[in-house]
């Protein structure tokens, strides 16, 4: 892996984000930070000084707008990676991506793209937490087929052979199919309960509508981004005191990078790579 600090790479998605800004607002397209990058807004008014990613939700109708919006409304080096795109993006969910970088990670054999922010569909899940949860588990369920069918995870246990084998008789875009019409089966606008299915932190990525509905302008590294408007409320449910920092031992990226090189075009490393 090349030298790269942080702080460099921060500054790298701080320019990602402007372009997604720009366009959602030219197309008046609703979003919201998500997780740590909401975190970073109220607590560092900009990233968390060891977090090296960015996450953003939008409800599903303007999720879909973006991700169906023509090549010539972005940047050259700006590409939306999704699902319907890619061969080797089987997460239901897109990412906004320089083509001008190179990044791999320690996962699913070390897929070769550029650095990134991810970008989570919002969707519906009923009108109570109880319903919302049943949600969830049938998303949770269909999540681990698709994961399965790509051999994502160590074999660990008979049943988890038993669904690796379930999982890898059925097509992937079948099951990718099936896990989306669950997601979209519930009308955003129509629930007073809604979620991002596919967020780091399961069920607590559920709340009432009410909590994030209204986007509402953060600083963050200098300037305004949308984020959820009741942002106590959020935080709190994923965090707990989350103005509280961790430990020390703590403070570091999730993220385990095998190569990144922040100038170098990722079709020019795959070609290198062949």
């Amino acid at each position: 892996m090349n030298s790269f600090s942080t702080r460099e790479l921060q500054l790298k998605l701080l320019e990602i984000m402007k372009v997604f800004h720009n366009v959602c607002e030219k197309h008046e397209l609703k979003y919201f930070m998500l997780g740590g990058t909401m975190l970073g807004a109220i607590r560092h008014e900009g990233f968390i000084p060891w977090d090296d990613d960015m996450d953003v939700g939008m409800p599903r109708e303007d999720y879909e707008r973006l991700i169906n919006l023509p090549k010539s409304e972005l940047p050259e080096n700006i590409i939306i990676k999704t699902p319907y795109n890619s061969s080797d993006l089987i997460f239901p969910y897109s990412k906004i991506m320089d083509s001008n970088t190179t990044l791999v990670e320690d996962r699913l054999d070390g897929i070769i793209e550029g650095i990134y922010i991810d970008v989570f569909p919002l969707d519906g899940a009923g009108n109570s937490m109880k319903y919302a949860k049943l949600r969830y588990l049938g998303y949770y369920w269909k999540q681990g087929l698709l994961f399965n069918n790509q051999d994502y995870g160590e074999k660990r246990t008979i049943l988890r052979r038993l669904v690796q084998k379930y999982a890898r008789s059925r097509d992937i875009q079948t099951l990718y199919m099936s896990l989306e019409k669950w997601m979209k089966r519930i009308q955003y606008d129509k629930s007073t309960v809604i979620g991002n299915y596919a967020g780091a932190w399961g069920f607590k990525e559920f709340v009432m509508k009410d909590i994030m509905e209204t986007p509402v302008l953060y600083e963050f590294e200098g300037l305004k981004l949308y984020g959820v408007n009741n942002s106590h409320f959020y935080l709190s449910s994923l965090y707990g005191d989350y103005m509280k920092l961790p430990p020390e031992d703590k403070q570091k990226s999730h993220h385990k990078i095998k190569y990144i090189n922040l100038n170098q075009p990722f079709d020019g490393y795959k070609e290198l790579k062949v």
